[in-house]
């Protein structure tokens, strides 16, 4: 199976042009496919036809397919989107692509076609599902909208869970060992994206790099040049802390992109963060562990939540300080990875947890183990 680093599908075609004085004499020249039906345009079939979508291009874009544009017979502004389903079930339930185009190329990203499949039911990354694909013509609200044949491949997605990533390095206690699981690094909402981001206390002089599994330097990021990663296992430790302070660190795996800046903002210290909530009758309170390499960082391994319901977390067991996040952006789809900056109950099912907490930046990670 081939596996696809850049996703983008390019339409390059033809349009034929004529003119037209009066909407009443639009002549749209339907085709018709190979079993007969009518169709509008040609969506040609790519030379490969099974692909796997990879998490870590989930911004990314390839070359799929090309097509003949219809011939509306007169010069025309078309906006092409691409539709998907299930293969075989002539599009009774289809899920279009977000990124539209017009012209020649309408470009799609990974994480669209995944996140279509996942909606669909295509879930399993061990899977290559039968996919079919058209493209749908739109111009405005007065001209039909047009179709293309149906093109069918074999795809296999990813986890909708977002992608994780550890530090390795003395900028922590911890040293260069890389086997430790909770050296993962926060990240923002966006599952679809490879961007990660730490704020804490740093030593000068400290260094670091970035792994993808614990245990394992096959896969990792270093310095390759200033602001920029590399990832092809010959690179440099991630230096830049000229003095002991509060840095953020920015990663963009994706790009292959880094930046260190100073931390500006308030470091107000708390004697304890604990998680409250309808697990225990919002009566008590379960402490979390503080790092030992920052006053900021809040850890919880194994935690059990023995109910599903809502949660939020609050510092020194009072509620004049607490931390809740928004149920809209809330689901198994995040990956959990999110900020706890909101006032809302965060709905969690029962099952046991891994808890990471920075009270700088409010980010967090709550992940089934």
């Amino acid at each position: 199976m081939n596996k696809v680093n850049i996703l983008s599908i390019v339409f390059a075609g033809i349009c034929a042009f004529s003119a037209c004085t009066d909407d009443k004499d639009l002549v749209i020249n339907n085709l018709k496919d190979s079993e007969g039906n009518n169709i509008s345009f040609t969506l040609n079939a790519p030379n490969n036809s099974s692909y796997t979508l990879m998490p870590e291009n989930a911004s990314s874009i390839i070359d799929i397919f090309t097509c003949e544009q219809p011939d509306y017979g007169f010069a025309a502004g078309v906006t092409y989107t691409v539709q998907v389903c299930e293969g075989g079930t002539e599009f009774e339930k289809f899920e279009s692509l977000p990124t539209t185009g017009s012209g020649e190329k309408v470009l799609i990203k990974t994480f669209e076609l995944n996140d279509a499949m996942n909606n669909l039911g295509m879930v399993n990354p061990t899977v290559a599902y039968n996919v079919d694909f058209r493209l749908k013509a739109f111009i405005n609200d007065s001209v039909p909208e047009l179709y293309s044949n149906t093109v069918n491949m074999a795809i296999t997605p990813y986890s909708g869970a977002r992608t994780q990533v550890y530090f390795v390095g003395d900028i922590f206690d911890n040293g260069w060992n890389n086997n430790d699981p909770s050296m993962r690094i926060f990240a923002d909402d966006d599952v679809n994206n490879m961007l990660f981001t730490y704020t804490g206390f740093v030593k000068a002089g400290s260094a670091f790099k970035i792994i993808q599994t614990p245990g394992d330097w096959g896969i990792q990021w270093g310095y390759d040049s200033d602001g920029a990663l590399s990832n092809d296992g010959g690179s440099g430790n991630i230096e830049g802390f000229t003095q002991d302070g509060y840095y953020t660190i920015t990663l963009d795996l994706a790009g292959n992109k880094y930046s260190i800046e100073p931390y500006t903002g308030a470091t107000t210290e708390y004697k304890q963060i604990s998680l409250i909530g309808d697990f225990n009758d919002w009566g008590g309170d379960l402490d979390l562990q503080q790092a030992s390499y920052d006053k900021h960082i809040w850890i919880g391994e194994k935690i059990e939540i023995p109910s599903d319901g809502g949660l939020k977390l609050r510092a020194d067991h009072d509620w004049a300080v607490s931390f809740g996040g928004s149920n809209s952006l809330w689901n198994d789809k995040q990956g959990q990875f999110a900020k706890f900056d909101g006032g809302d109950n965060v709905k969690v099912s029962v099952g046991t947890y891994f808890i990471k907490f920075n009270d700088l930046t409010k980010h967090i990670i709550l992940l089934a183990e």
